[in-house]
């Protein structure tokens, strides 16, 4: 049990099930709720959403590096002291005042297709972003999927036991009739006071295993845990019991076509891909052009002829130069570290390789359990409804045999027993058949958030 888990148990259990002192209000929470909530709330999520927000940016980034860039600066000082006037060209040492500025641009023309290679890296991990995003949305439905129908489960449960509570205290009432009549031995007596307290004592741990499993829900939909809430259970009628078929050979191939982490992975395998060409681009030369323009003013430049100082407009128009010019870099030695870029990035393209492997045999696991644990779903679905009838059927008789004296109190136990369990096993069974249809969709990779859970 993790910290966070523990200390939602401890509000739980000291407070009397997240009754707040403040307002002593309850929150209502359907299942609609709870996924629009855990949607909202989750760090997880939120975390990949950002992933796909910052891989926006380096798309960007790297469309951005087909463009020249463009540079301005420019420089104003005041000088004093033996100084040379780098526009009147001249050693002075009186005080004067210099301004200069520069424009450069350059662009790449060619670096191996680098650039192109990583244009198309950033666009394959922007993709694998999307779907990594994706799958996490459909791993917190899931979850909330999973605990919310235990949660509800868990209900029934109390409701069965507490049913039980009652029919036990019923039973004990008639017994002390029985006995004060004298139809029913004193022992009778005891032993359906000890079935009462017994059944008391299994209520109170139903109750706590109800209250374990909100403490659970509320932590994967990131609630207050000092809040109070009522988790609302569907209505009978909204339970869709009826059983699909299902192709084994077709779950599997459309596992594949549609899951979202493999789609992820196989397009992290594309940027890895590019990672290579990007590692091989620098045994390639490069070439850049670039540009410029330039001007300046001097206080101290004067016309040759009046000896006049040249006013700042005339300088600056006087002064302009340009320069173009193209520089080819090629690569003669770089101390392996070429070399050693490309062997990195096989290495991660192959270890990518490798987990696609792993997944796939993980997806396959997964689908053919899911399948399998849906047929069992399916067919307990029947064995417990046939055995819920045959449990009442068995304590109805039972309960009236013992009322006029021919059957004891050990075999009405037994038959009260026994439909208890057979409604426990029936609950279970509803909720377990809804759970596994879901199980199926989530390794299917076709959960839909947006979809009804029930009727």
């Amino acid at each position: 049990m993790n910290r966070s888990l523990f200390v939602a148990l401890c509000l739980l259990l000291t407070s009397g099930g997240f009754v707040t002192e403040s307002n002593g209000q309850q929150r209502q929470i359907t299942f609609d709720d709870a996924v629009s909530i855990a949607l909202d709330r989750n760090v997880e999520l939120k975390k990949a959403e950002n992933d796909v927000g910052l891989q926006e940016q380096i798309v960007s980034r790297e469309k951005a590096a087909f463009l020249p860039n463009l540079n301005l600066s420019t420089r104003s000082s005041r000088n004093w002291g033996l100084t040379f006037d780098q526009t009147s060209f001249q050693l002075v040492t009186e005080a004067s005042n210099t301004f200069s500025m520069n424009a450069s641009s350059s662009i790449n023309l060619f670096n191996g297709f680098g650039d192109v290679a990583s244009l198309r890296q950033a666009q394959s991990t922007l993709e694998s972003s999307n779907l990594t995003f994706e799958r996490q949305k459909q791993t917190v439905f899931f979850s909330v999927i999973q605990s919310y129908l235990q949660v509800i489960l868990d209900q029934e449960r109390v409701g069965i036991r507490a049913e039980d509570v009652e029919a036990q205290r019923q039973q004990l009432r008639r017994i002390e009739e029985f006995t004060r009549v004298g139809s029913r031995p004193i022992s009778d007596l005891y032993q359906q006071q000890a079935n009462l307290a017994n059944a008391e004592l299994v209520l109170l741990e139903s109750e706590r295993a109800a209250q374990l499993s909100q403490v659970r829900l509320i932590q994967v939909m990131e609630l207050d845990p000092m809040q109070d809430y009522s988790f609302v259970a569907p209505a009978r009628e909204e339970l869709d019991l009826d059983a699909d078929s299902y192709d084994l050979d077709a779950l599997m191939r459309a596992a594949f076509e549609q899951r979202k982490d493999i789609r992820s992975l196989d397009a992290s395998i594309e940027a890895a891909n590019e990672g290579i060409r990007i590692a091989k681009s620098s045994r390639y030369p490069s070439l850049n052009m670039s540009g410029g323009a330039s001007t300046s003013y001097s206080s101290l430049r004067l016309d040759p002829l009046s000896r006049d100082k040249i006013n700042f407009g005339d300088q600056l128009s006087d002064n302009r130069a340009g320069s173009v010019g193209l520089t080819l870099s090629v690569p003669i030695f770089n101390r392996l570290l070429t070399k050693t870029n490309i062997e990195q990035a096989k290495i991660r393209y192959s270890n990518l390789n490798l987990d696609r492997q792993n997944l796939e045999q993980n997806i396959s696991l997964e689908v053919r359990q899911s399948y399998l644990d849906y047929f069992t779903a399916v067919k307990r679905l029947d064995v417990t409804e046939k055995q819920l009838r045959a449990a009442r059927q068995s304590e109805a008789v039972e309960r009236e045999r013992y009322d006029i004296g021919a059957s004891t109190l050990v075999e009405l136990t037994q038959a009260r027993a026994n439909l208890v369990d057979a409604e426990s096993q029936r609950v279970q069974a509803v909720y377990q058949f809804i759970f596994q249809e879901q199980v199926i969709e989530y390794y299917l990779g076709t959960l839909n958030p947006a979809q009804q859970l029930f009727r």
